[in-house]
């Protein structure tokens, strides 16, 4: 069993923890954007989210009797909450050399494990949708136009369109592709960095770097985003949002610290523990973007 002792910490230990440096960690972006449904205590295992299929309305001929009725259907998606959690053991020496800092320390490193964690879960949905673009090559406004315009037109048949919010999310190092387009060192024909129109654009880009807005959609970075798997590819995506939208993130419960006295170990269990699932409601309303996520030079 792994064990944080004295020893291990020799190099923290004689400092002052309030300036000890952490570890920057990537902003963790997607649980902000999808549908949160708390599952209730005591209401089983499982989520299950129903949608409603259409009917079909038909000319009717007067006088004649409209024998033709309609059946109701519906289909179902399921999520399963389970259990996440984090373990970190702390001898007493080692708290009693530092105080309570080091406890402190040890419970916002495990805050963001979870956080993490979560946020890779939600992510690695994006590679289930229905439609996928880019093959691995450079994300341009092109593809994000057409994400757009892909799930504003989802049929009645696949679900039918998503008219509220959308969102283009992408890795840092695909999000550079963006910034290029906007900002060429030297103008290039059909650039945005070349038209009046952008001029406004153009300089927020230079000045913060930031995108913004495209197409009515924020556009977000998340270094989460997995870049390894494949190398130097990312799957972000657009994607619908809030309640009622793609994916799903149903919580059963909240992660909390708990800490365990180990009297024979002399030292203290700090266990981190949520429950939680996630899952897509809707495929047709995300469009993965496959983008080379190669270390910019």
């Amino acid at each position: 069993m792994a064990v944080t002792t004295d020893a291990v910490m020799a190099d923290t230990v004689p400092t002052i923890l309030e300036r000890a440096m952490f570890i920057p960690m990537f902003r963790a972006e997607m649980a902000g954007l999808v549908w949160k449904i708390r599952k209730e205590l005591h209401d089983g295992k499982n989520v299950n989210l129903p949608t409603f299929g259409t009917v079909v309305a038909r000319n009717l001929t007067e006088g004649i009797d409209n024998t033709v009725s309609e059946t109701m259907s519906d289909t179902s998606v399921t999520i399963t909450p389970g259990e996440v959690g984090c373990k970190m053991v702390l001898t007493d020496k080692l708290v009693r050399d530092d105080n309570e800092d080091v406890k402190a320390a040890a419970g916002r490193l495990l805050g963001e494990a979870m956080e993490l964690k979560r946020d890779q879960d939600l992510l690695g949905q994006l590679a289930s949708a229905g439609t996928t673009l880019g093959a691995g090559g450079t994300w341009t406004l092109g593809q994000i136009a057409a994400s757009r315009a892909i799930i504003r037109g989802v049929q009645p048949s696949s679900g039918g369109p998503w008219t509220g919010g959308l969102v283009a999310i992408q890795h840092p190092y695909v999000a550079l592709d963006l910034v290029d387009v906007m900002t060429p060192l030297a103008p290039v024909s059909g650039t945005a960095g070349t038209g009046a129109p952008f001029g406004n654009m153009v300089e927020d880009v230079v000045r913060n770097y930031g995108i913004g807005r495209l197409f009515g959609m924020p556009v977000l970075e998340d270094g989460n985003i997995d870049i390894t798997t494949i190398a130097a590819t990312a799957k972000g995506g657009v994607f619908a949002t809030g309640e009622g939208s793609a994916i799903v993130l149903a919580t059963a419960n909240e992660w909390s610290v708990e800490p365990e006295r180990d009297a024979s170990l002399r030292a203290t269990e700090l266990n981190i523990t949520g429950e939680y699932g996630v899952g897509l409601y809707e495929a047709d309303w995300i469009v993965t973007q496959n983008n080379d996520a190669t270390t910019p030079a």
